[in-house]
């Protein structure tokens, strides 16, 4: 009869002690195992008894566990101060890290390191020992001993690469040892004869990479050996420069990362002239590859970092210049390359709801009031809520960065990526929210503003005198701008979109700076050289009075402004309008649409109190 273990409160993974390790053979699963990566290890721990029969198999399964747990951490060791995280996270719980075996598991995992003879295993439990616990040095050099012990082994041939190759030597598992033994000696003791023995490993493997065809090892081995400041900078440099003079394949990006890095080094050897030549190199290497496209919007990617790249580089500037000019001949091109799609919707619902929601009165003042409550901002926990579900229903989607191009195919804004869960992914999380609050302002707009808008103006003739005597009673609105407003919000019900936006746009500005004045907020910058006082801009306000904004109006509104009129992937209406950009469509788009929509509520919401009070003339 198989026995059950005790009910507790902690995982299986954590419940193992030194007992259970003394009892258990606990490196017999992985004695057969000649993989060089510890989630192999992991894997064969798992495949152990799932139902033990007496005390020791239960102790052994305890032992087993904990050890699958350990060997299962996703490892970062370019990650000095977090060189482990949980290999799987959802939304309620994740995998084991470090973290979780302080106190009594990790007596347990220490007695497992100081017996441990599988280098793999041995080089894991002494690093995650020590990193807990980093008065025990002897378990970092004990650590540092058994990562070289791997990285011999896999240059003998004892030990082989998780997916097996010919240049195990030289691939990823050689790399992160080799890289996490230097962190760990650096942290230690940087003089001491593991640290050297780290370090001479690390020059030997970096010497059979250069040897070899591949200039991707090269990179990481001279990487590595800048950033631990292996060589002498001046010695590395001309090391990667030789490198790179001895090579006659321009095929691979790696030669770009090469020359940048040997810049890097001729920097940290305070050799300008050299830093600059590297420099050089690296952005004609990137024209190349520029040429090679017949893509035009990869050729004009890659055209963008050379001219990047020249930058600060005196004497350059007429280069600069034509590159420049041929990066605009080839962006002119992109746009052939761009296919439109589209998906159709069905607002018949929605727009037969504002219908019915406007037949509910036959006064023009609360016909107005209902059309400026349509809908409402949504909060912007909401938004990142949603956007983080979507992201993780289509992963794929936002791990890589993206480019927004306009219609003459310039970059106008680049969204960083969420990558594989080691960045915070917000540049991912904006990309997504704008995506949303996109297609809820076209379905607002196509289904509610026009409709609503048309069914009002077909029953009432409505003019400037209709909002004038609407909006006095408006603190949002100045009393020196009503008839500007007035005339904005007539040809908007009018359906003239494009006075509309050109007249209102401007004057929400205004509007913030008028009720933040109200409130007691200062509104104005001081230029310190010249002693005179500008009012802010609203990129200023929302920069330097967002929390006052967010009381006032609440982050809801807030963040709505922003991501319709200021912020990037979004249209970015204030900047677009202010600098000549749109088109003579833009303002028929419902992006535009939503924003004199938004502009209208503004002005309404302190109107909803005062119903009683509002009287317009017939």
């Amino acid at each position: 009869m198989a026995l059950e273990a005790p009910s507790l409160d902690l995982p299986t993974w954590l419940t193992a002690s030194i007992d259970d390790f003394r009892r258990a053979d606990f490196e017999a699963p992985i004695a057969q195992c000649t993989s060089a990566d510890c989630n192999d290890l992991s894997i064969e721990y798992r495949r152990f008894v799932a139902n033990p029969e007496n005390e020791d198999e239960l102790a052994t399964a305890r032992a087993y566990a904990m050890l699958s747990a350990v060997t299962n951490f996703h490892f970062k060791p370019s990650d000095r101060n977090t060189p482990y995280g949980p290999m799987l996270v959802t939304e309620d719980r994740r995998s084991a890290i470090p973290e979780d075996f302080r106190g009594d598991p990790l007596l347990a995992l220490s007695y497992a390191a100081e017996n441990a003879t599988s280098p793999v295993l041995r080089a894991r439990l002494c690093d995650v020992c020590w990193l807990l616990d980093r008065k025990r040095q002897d378990f970092g050099r004990a650590a540092i001993t058994a990562y070289g012990d791997i990285v011999d082994g896999l240059q003998s041939g004892t030990l082989k690469e998780r997916f097996e190759h010919s240049s195990a030597p030289l691939g990823l598992t050689a790399r992160d040892a080799i890289r996490r033994a230097l962190s760990i000696a650096r942290a230690i003791n940087w003089s001491s004869a593991e640290a050297e023995r780290a370090r001479e490993l690390a020059l030997r493997t970096q010497a059979l990479a250069i040897e070899a065809t591949n200039p991707v090892p090269v990179y990481w081995f001279f990487e590595m050996d800048i950033d631990f400041s292996i060589s002498a900078p001046d010695l590395l440099a001309g090391k990667i420069e030789n490198y790179l003079n001895s090579q006659t394949s321009d095929s691979s990006h790696m030669v770009i990362e090469l020359w940048r890095l040997a810049a890097r080094a001729r920097h940290y050897a305070k050799d300008d002239e050299g830093k600059h030549r590297c420099q050089a190199m690296s952005a004609e290497a990137l024209a190349h590859e520029a040429e090679k496209h017949t893509s035009a919007m990869l050729a004009a990617h890659w055209l963008s970092q050379a001219i990047a790249e020249y930058h600060g580089i005196p004497g350059k500037r007429d280069r600069r210049a034509q590159l420049r000019h041929k990066l605009i001949d080839v962006q002119a091109c992109i746009s052939e390359e761009m296919s439109p799609f589209s998906q159709t919707m069905d607002l018949s619902d929605i727009a037969a709801d504002a219908i019915r929601q406007l037949q509910s009165s036959e006064s023009l003042v609360d016909l107005l009031l209902i059309f400026a409550n349509l809908d409402q901002s949504p909060s912007p926990q909401r938004l990142t809520a949603e956007a983080k579900k979507s992201i993780g229903k289509h992963p794929l989607a936002s791990i890589f960065g993206a480019s927004f191009h306009d219609d003459e195919g310039k970059v106008t804004h680049r969204s960083e990526g969420g990558g594989f869960g080691d960045q915070d992914g917000s540049g991912a999380i904006l990309r997504q929210i704008m995506q949303q609050e996109s297609i809820r302002r076209t379905v607002l707009a196509r289904g509610q503003i026009h409709i609503a808008r048309h069914h009002i103006a077909e029953r009432f003739y409505i003019g400037d005198d209709t909002f004038h005597f609407l909006l006095q009673h408006s603190p949002f609105v100045p009393r020196d701008l009503l008839g500007t407003y007035s005339r904005g919000f007539a040809r908007f019900f009018a359906g003239d979109y494009t006075s509309a936006l050109y007249v209102l746009t401007p004057m929400l500005e205004n509007s913030l700076r008028t009720v933040l004045k109200m409130n007691g907020f200062d509104v104005t910058t001081f230029d310190d050289t010249n002693q005179t006082q500008e009012d802010a801009t609203i990129s200023a306000l929302f920069k330097s009075s967002r929390k006052e904004l967010d009381r006032i109006f609440g982050e809801n509104i807030t963040t709505d402004i922003e991501n319709v009129f200021l912020l990037k992937p979004g249209p970015s209406l204030r900047h677009a309008l202010s600098h000549g950009l749109l088109k003579d469509d833009s303002p028929y788009g419902p992006d535009a649409i939503y924003a004199c929509w938004l502009i209208f509520r503004l002005c309404c919401i302190p109107l909803f109190r005062q119903r009683e009070y509002i009287e317009l003339p017939l």
